[in-house]
This record gives C-alpha cells, structure tokens and sequence, in this order.
C-alpha cells in the first residue's frame, strides 16, 4: 500500500507514520528528516537545503522530487510524510507511480486546529530544539502550508483520493482513528 500524510506542519505526521512504520512494516519515507540527515552529514545537498529550510521555505520540487525519486523504486508498502508539498510534486509523484505501474492507495489529511498545532510545534522546540520550530518560522511556516501545500489536499480529493482524520487527542487516539481508515 502506497499512502500519502498530509497536513500542517505539527499535526503529528511524522508521530504517526513512525508508529505505523514499527507496528505495520511500513517503510517510512520522510522528506523532513532526509533533509535533515543530508545537512548534519554536511552534505552538497544538505548545504543546499540548509538555505531554505533555515527560514521555513521549501526545499525546490527538482530536489525533493530526485530525493523521493531514488527511495520509491522497488518499494511496495510505504507511507509518504512531507512528500509532496506542493501541486507540481504531487503530479510528479503520480507520473512517478504510474511508469512503474502503481498509484496511490490513500492519502491521509491530518486536520488540526491553528493554536493546537502552534502549541505541539512549541513543545517540540523545547524538547528537539529544531531551528524551524521558532516562533517567526512556525508563522512563516504555517504560510508557506497555506500557500503551497493545502492546494495539494485539494489536488487529491480531485481524485477523490483523501481521508480526512481528525489529529487532536493523544497520540495514542490519533493512532486508533488512523488504523481505522486503513483498514
């Protein structure tokens, strides 16, 4: 199963995708913390990404999309988390999925409200220390969401592709109303 998360950044995709990863054996690709690996490596990338990510901003479609690309070959049951962010990744991936023969089995959008994700976003600075969860980047990457990313939730329910699931509550919650949409 090939399964796309979407949503605003907090909304605890990436929460939810490692525990279905552990418990379903799912493989979890995760464009944040390819990213993430790429700058702590130093990388050419990672230097290359750093730029943008630093400031909230996306990584350009051309990268993320030859990241994605090398990681989807071969791949049966895996679960997309910050992958595709905007409408041009989105057709990309489905062009990607269809020359080796496959879709997209769902697509999950992680709904949450503003102060909710505000406040998980927060607490996770304090805990992670993640640059990109400041204060000026979390506004600034609520933004970018807006702009660039909620026209991908609505790229797939196009295709009526999207199952929304309601984020708030306890992980444990979450992860309870996420099992039943996959089933």
């Amino acid at each position: 199963m090939r399964i796309v998360f979407l949503g605003p950044p907090g909304a605890g995709k990436g929460t939810q995708a490692g525990m279905l990863t552990s418990e379903l054996g799912y493989v979890h690709l995760s464009t944040g913390d390819m990213i993430r690996d790429e700058m702590g490596r130093g990388t050419e990338l990672g230097k290359f990404a750093k730029t943008f990510y630093d400031k909230g901003d996306l990584v350009p479609d051309e990268t993320v999309i030859d990241m994605i690309k090398e990681r989807l070959a071969g791949t049966e049951n895996v679960i997309l988390d910050g992958f595709p962010r905007t409408v041009p990744q989105a057709a990309s991936l489905d062009d990607q999925l269809y020359r080796i023969g496959v879709s997209l089995d769902k697509v999950i959008y992680f709904s949450v409200d503003v102060d909710e994700l505000i406040d998980r976003l927060e607490k996770r600075r304090d805990i992670e220390g993640r640059v990109d969860d400041e204060p000026e980047a979390i506004r600034h990457r609520m933004d970018v969401y807006d702009r660039e990313t909620a026209p991908v939730v609505d790229y797939y329910r196009d295709g009526d592709r999207v199952i929304q699931i309601d984020a708030l509550g306890t992980i444990d919650e979450v992860r309870e109303r996420l099992i039943g949409t996959l089933k």
